[in-house]
């Protein structure tokens, strides 16, 4: 390859014919090819020093990890002793527990008397058992005194138990249902449902100049009465479209309740509401 004739010394004292060449721009060109191996030099050096130094590092100052050979612990088996199976024509010994005695309990019993009409004037010899007597003896053919039979005794509460419909004890949980056997719903479906809020919604002035269009989340309660309780907003558009909203919600008539095991129960409805201006 020829060398660059830029470069070389003969164009250097072509130009610096003369003129000063102690300092200056041409001991600069004079001197650039040593600077540059210079400058090589020292790049590949500075680069190139980390690496080298870890491996002869490596190689010659660090001891290398000697193999140890693996130990291995071999458990013995251990040996299970089974019992020898049993015979064929052997048979199990079945232990026969003897029968605890029967002792008889003499019981009282009342012996029925049979009704008849006679005579006030008949002499009668036979005393008839008042309730008392008979509330704690059994009826049978013949008088037998005895103990009394142990009936067992069980006591009905003044008031009914709680969650029964008329009583007076509190229901269990008052937090609304979320989903139910039978949905509440307003009354004519929701064909209707659509009708009345494209009736009584009324855009807000605000958001019409605006030019705010969108859906606005209400979430609110149906009572076990069909009322409307707890409105609230879940997704708004502002603007005055959350208020109305919430407006219309409440003004509504009331619904029919959700019903879960064929009793009403409170149930929480979320309805979107959209807003277009035409």
């Amino acid at each position: 390859m020829e060398k660059s004739y830029f470069l070389s010394m003969t164009f250097n004292n072509i130009v610096f014919r003369g003129r000063n060449k102690a300092y200056g721009a041409y001991y600069l060109r004079r001197k650039y090819g040593k600077h540059m191996v210079l400058a090589t030099a020292l790049a590949i050096t500075i680069f190139s020093g980390p690496l080298v130094g870890v491996l002869v590092d490596a190689i010659f100052f660090t001891e290398p990890v000697k193999y140890e050979k693996p130990t291995y612990i071999v458990h013995e088996p251990i040996d299970i002793v089974l019992p020898p199976p049993p015979k064929p024509d052997q048979k199990p010994k079945v232990e026969v527990l003897p029968a605890e005695p029967i002792t008889e309990r003499k019981v009282a019993t009342e012996k029925f008397t049979k009704i008849e009409v006679v005579d006030d004037a008949t002499p009668t010899t036979e005393t008839v058992p008042n309730q008392e007597d008979l509330s704690k003896a059994v009826i049978g053919t013949e008088k037998i005194e005895g103990d009394a039979p142990e009936l067992p005794i069980m006591p009905m509460p003044d008031a009914p138990p709680a969650g029964v419909e008329g009583g007076t004890g509190t229901p269990a949980s008052t937090e609304p249902f979320v989903v139910v056997d039978q949905m509440p719903q307003f009354k004519g479906g929701l064909n209707d449902l659509m009708q009345y809020l494209g009736r009584k919604l009324r855009y807000p002035p605000a958001a019409q100049s605006n030019g705010i269009e969108g859906t606005v989340v209400v979430t609110f309660v149906v009572g076990t009465t069909g009322e409307i309780t707890d409105v609230a907003v879940l997704k708004g558009l502002g603007y005055g479209t959350d208020e109305e909203a919430i407006r219309v919600v409440k003004t509504m008539p009331k619904w029919e309740p959700g019903r879960q095991n064929g009793r009403a129960v409170p149930v929480r409805y979320t309805l979107p509401i959209r807003f277009s201006i035409r």
